[in-house]
């Protein structure tokens, strides 16, 4: 059993040493589940836990009970005594039962891989609306599982799956519990319809709104920074981002546009926290072009890249224009995304945000996916149509202009929707040019 180097990640008073646990089920390779065992490990430090050892189970069956066998069971409780652990994390959740069982059995507490997630978006929420979006998916984890919990209720103390409500809000009575996730959902939804108010102002001004979206870690928030000049946090961690955040640029045709980060995908993204956001994910809803940031480094590309479709698929977004934004290759390029890169099929483009690489070929893709089509035109406005031109100006790309005895000649690129209101002023083909 390999064993790892110990991480001060905490103070000496905070220090919480995990067991990281991944399961090794039938029918799954060992490839398989060491890639789920490095992703859990990211998942524990980003919690600030330190990883007294890593350890694979592989399981023949599962035990109703326990979910391991008696053997497993024993096996986990030596080295619980031996490292002086404070719990054990699986990259695999369990039923009520069988968490209470194994916590009274091997002594220390049982984190399954919804509790970590849900500990980490406990400790990344800023904003008062990612705050109450961690609460509720909290407590609507908890709620079925409070027959469970009576044993970790009772020593809970500090640690991984310990943040957020607390240990008041947790040890009351199903109907409380119930009555402050209706709160929870009512307030949400009063955030709602103030974003839906902002998204509407954005349409009647015709600003074109871009959503970042991809696997956690992939990039997204120095993305953004790199295309907006903002200051949003960028990490080399697991869900560095959870609050949405939008930030207005300028294409390199003129239009404005406003790009917007979203929470990162990661593998089996439990449904209820997928529930829970739906607010912050709204803004992929209604986005008029999705970017799916890649780490093009990554070795777990392809799973990572599925895990994100499916997500799309899930939110019915699928069917959206989608620009593929290859990340991080100042990191090099594994050949799996150099293949991708060279499919002419799917809108692409290689770039480092960290380093601004690629940026402007990301700008001008951009561009061109969210062009709608326009047509030429050359209008004949009377001499005094200032405010007809001032429209013009704001409605089209005004190509050329002249003043004249006749009026104000004007040759537009326009979309052909707004076009009717202009079209008393075109010059006939007969007359102008085609």
């Amino acid at each position: 059993m390999p064993t790892r180097a110990k991480l001060d990640l905490v103070t000496p008073q905070q220090r919480e040493a995990y067991l990281l646990c991944a399961l090794q089920m039938p029918g799954a390779s060992i490839e398989e589940t060491e890639q789920s065992l490095a992703e859990m490990e990211r998942l524990v430090l980003s919690a600030s836990g330190e990883i007294a050892d890593t350890l694979v189970l592989a399981l023949r069956h599962v035990d109703p009970a326990f979910f391991l066998t008696k053997g497993k069971v024993q096996q986990l409780k030596a080295c619980a005594e031996a490292f002086e652990l404070t719990g054990i994390v699986f990259d695999r959740d369990f039923s009520p039962v069988q968490v209470r069982n194994l916590t009274d059995e091997i002594g220390v507490r049982i984190i399954g891989r919804t509790e970590l997630i849900l500990d980490i978006f406990a400790r990344r929420a800023r904003t008062h609306e990612g705050k109450l979006q961690v609460e509720l998916a909290q407590l609507q984890y908890v709620m079925p599982r409070l027959i469970g919990k009576g044993f970790v209720l009772s020593r809970l103390g500090g640690g991984i799956g310990t943040r957020g409500p607390g240990e008041t809000k947790l040890e009351t009575d199903r109907r409380r519990i119930a009555e402050r996730i209706s709160a929870l959902k009512r307030e949400l939804k009063e955030i709602r319809k103030h974003r839906d108010v902002q998204r509407k102002q954005r349409v009647r001004h015709e600003i074109l709104t871009v959503a970042l979206l991809g696997y956690t870690n992939a990039g997204k928030s120095t993305l953004l920074n790199a295309l907006t000049h903002a200051d949003v946090k960028a990490a080399d961690q697991l869900f560095a981002t959870l609050d949405p955040t939008a930030r207005r640029s300028v294409l390199p045709d003129g239009r404005p546009v406003i790009f917007t980060d979203t929470v990162g995908f990661i593998r089996d993204l439990p449904p209820s926290l997928v529930a829970a956001f739906k607010a912050t994910l709204e803004e992929v809803l209604y986005a008029d072009l999705l970017v799916h940031v890649i780490d093009a480094s990554s070795s777990t590309i392809e799973r990572e890249i599925r895990t994100t479709e499916e997500v799309l698929e899930d939110l019915g977004v699928a069917q959206k224009p989608i620009l593929r934004a290859y990340n991080k290759i100042d990191r090099g390029l594994t050949p799996v995304a150099a293949a991708f890169l060279e499919n002419p099929d799917v809108p692409s483009v290689a770039l480092s945000a960290l380093y601004r690489v690629g940026i402007h070929d990301f700008f001008v893709e951009v561009s061109r996916l969210t062009e709608k089509e326009k047509v030429e035109r050359e209008m004949l406005l009377p001499p005094t149509a200032y405010n007809t031109l001032a429209r013009l100006y704001s409605q089209a790309k005004v190509l050329a202009t002249e003043f004249g005895d006749e009026g104000i000649r004007v040759r537009v690129l326009i979309e052909k929707r707004k076009l009717p209101e202009f079209e008393m002023y075109v010059v006939p083909p007969a007359l102008g040019e085609k």
